[in-house]
């Protein structure tokens, strides 16, 4: 039976127990994995060099530069960076190090905004929006100066279907397309365009960070943690375990499209929501009207798709709606975790009742997989449990381990 066929056969059925590892024995022996890299200063160090100033990173969207003058800020911890995203006079869209040439400090001190150029607060030095020195105060004073060689520090910058990326190496191993690879196939045509209106929510929690992002890899721990939140959307009788439709696994990505109980009862508020929008507190029941570019085995018990790019992205989709979180590290023991939930802009009060209704339950689910991390982290170092014992669905868990320490070591290998 080739793989394909396999993958056919393990997708049909959810109920079938043991359908992933089984596919994919270059992971290793299934379900055995370390403890020690997540409380590692050492390993910290590590992926601070060999991993973040080497892959893409996800920045921003276009819709927050739509206008000439219009930014952005985005901090980058692991690189040590602040990402400035501007559109030009001339339409087009950069990145720069938030930095001024003239003594380091950062040109603007606000999250967004729109200006005419970029002013320096320590001593009026003013870029324009392409990134040039425009003006030096009392510039006679300076010996030699040539504005032409102290612009803005520009950094590599691709846009994908509307999402800007970073990348800090001069000269990227890959292009942003040939990266994305297998994802940028699949959502091409995902219409994120359609829904900009979003709400954030920021936090530092006291973890590693891949301790968070793995919790949003398996779906596995949700009948038992979410069991007063999401639970009772993606689990059922038929499936006690929210077993997942797909997983797909890719050279550096992965994809789950998760089940969703047909059977699901919102609450009352909820009903009342759900007339006005579609969230991921819902389950698609007419599989037919879907995207093209979601919901893969067109399942009527089918609730969203996650797509996890490597190392920190994760874009979920929804019928109708998606939302994305970014995990960043801190330390070996903290993180930084950006969630946006995003919506047509609403056109009635009945779409913003949903749209608040949809929030506020995406954040008690946050608390609650954000308290987990925390709980981990604190036991970690006594080292009373020296490996993870994974079972078939957590598989993504592993493949993301697995994934990050072949790239850590080719890194290594080829550009120490």
């Amino acid at each position: 039976m080739s793989n394909d066929d396999a993958e056919t056969k393990s997708t049909a059925d959810y109920r079938e127990p043991k359908r992933w590892f089984r596919q994919h024995p270059e992971l290793g022996t299934p379900g055995r994995l370390p403890v020690s890299p997540y409380e590692s200063q050492e390993q910290h160090e590590v992926e601070k060099k060999y991993l973040w100033r080497r892959v893409w990173l996800m920045m921003g969207r276009v819709e927050e530069v739509e206008k000439p003058g219009q930014f952005f800020v985005t901090k980058v911890p692991p690189c040590d960076a602040e990402v400035l995203v501007v559109r030009g006079r001339d339409g087009e869209i950069r990145a720069f190090h938030n930095v001024c040439t003239h003594r380091g400090c950062p040109i603007t001190w606000e999250e967004k905004g729109k200006v005419g150029a970029f002013k320096c607060p320590f001593h009026g030095f003013v870029f324009d929006l392409s990134g040039g020195l425009a003006a030096v105060p009392d510039e006679e004073n300076f010996y030699d100066l040539d504005k032409s060689k102290y612009s803005l520090s520009e950094i590599n910058m691709e846009i994908w279907n509307g999402f800007i990326f970073v990348h800090f190496d001069p000269e990227p191993r890959q292009g942003l397309r040939e990266f994305l690879a297998e994802t940028a196939d699949r959502l091409d045509t995902f219409p994120f365009q359609d829904a900009t209106h979003y709400y954030e929510y920021q936090g530092q929690i006291d973890c590693n960070w891949k301790l968070v992002l793995y919790g949003f890899l398996e779906n596995y721990h949700t009948q038992s943690l979410h069991k007063t939140s999401i639970s009772p959307l993606v689990v059922s009788h038929d499936n006690p375990f929210s077993h997942n439709l797909k997983i797909s696994l890719s050279e550096k990505h992965r994809f789950m499209s998760l089940f969703g109980n047909p059977n699901y009862k919102p609450t009352d508020v909820g009903s009342i929501a759900s007339k006005y929008g579609v969230s991921l507190m819902q389950v698609a029941i007419d599989a037919d009207d879907l995207e093209d570019c979601v919901n893969p085995t067109k399942s009527d018990c089918w609730s969203f798709d996650i797509n996890n790019i490597f190392p920190n992205f994760q874009l979920n989709v929804v019928n109708g709606t998606w939302y994305c979180h970014r995990f960043w590290p801190l330390s070996p023991d903290k993180m930084q975790m950006v969630t946006r939930v995003y919506f047509p802009k609403p056109k009635n009060a009945g779409e913003r009742f949903f749209q608040e209704y949809s929030k506020v339950t995406t954040r008690d689910v946050l608390l609650e997989d954000a308290t987990l991390g925390e709980r981990l982290q604190s036991v970690l170092r006594s080292k009373a449990v020296e490996h993870w014992l994974l079972q078939d669905e957590e598989i993504a868990i592993q493949h993301f381990h697995h994934t990050l320490d072949k790239f850590i070591e080719h890194e290594r290998r080829d550009r120490p």
